[in-house]
């Protein structure tokens, strides 16, 4: 929720943002008119900044406890070669093709201060991939990677390296990489201690226990 209320806030300042660069930008007299011209187009940037910044803060869900962000259902096509079953609560079911041994989810989670009320993070996710165990055939294979971020404009790689808008975090979320094999059932949840993959039935279970 705090995500929400700080893109509105941000929202609302480019708006009063805008408003000032339209008047400095008409306004009459040479000096004045530079100085309030030279202020305008700056306003301008920062509203146009600001809006961009606040648009995509909303493309990030909204958090709880033990939240399932995606379950996983897997089936063997042949050796390395697997068929997912990707659902989330956002996108529904779609269909993948993963090539290695192991499947590792990134998620991006952004929170803001604790005195704007966000006790977990929001999140986004950003990447289903494969992996093989071996080295020489993850160096040498086709690799299966597929992102889920369709941003017009993505200001996540900013928002990582600012260290002076302390009002928000941002850090990538991974669940560790899991093997993959048929039939096993995976959910990805999100808790304080960050994501978690979680298997549901005896496939999983044993494929993770082995692991």
């Amino acid at each position: 929720m705090a995500i929400q209320i700080l893109a509105s806030v941000l929202i609302a300042l480019g708006l009063l943002l805008l408003w000032v660069a339209t008047k400095s930008l008409f306004a009459s007299g040479w000096f004045l008119k530079w100085l309030r011209g030279m202020l305008g187009f700056l306003a301008l940037v920062l509203a146009v900044g600001g809006t961009v910044f606040a648009f995509d803060l909303f493309s990030y869900s909204k958090s709880k406890e033990g939240e399932v962000l995606a379950t996983l259902k897997f089936n063997k096509n042949a050796s390395q070669d697997f068929d997912v079953e990707f659902i989330t609560a956002k996108n529904g079911a779609k269909l993948y093709n993963l090539k290695g041994d192991l499947w590792q989810l990134d998620v991006r989670l952004i929170r803001t201060l604790e005195l704007l009320g966000s006790e977990l993070p929001s999140y986004k996710i950003e990447r289903l991939s494969g992996r093989y165990l071996s080295l020489e055939e993850e160096k040498g294979l086709e690799r299966s990677v597929y992102g889920f971020v369709d941003s017009p404009v993505d200001t996540w790689p900013w928002l990582v390296k600012q260290g002076w808008m302390k009002i928000i975090q941002a850090n990538q979320g991974s669940a560790a990489y899991m093997p993959m094999t048929n039939g096993a059932i995976f959910q990805v949840s999100l808790t304080h201690q960050g994501l978690k993959a979680i298997p549901l039935n005896s496939q999983a279970k044993e494929a993770s226990g082995a692991w």
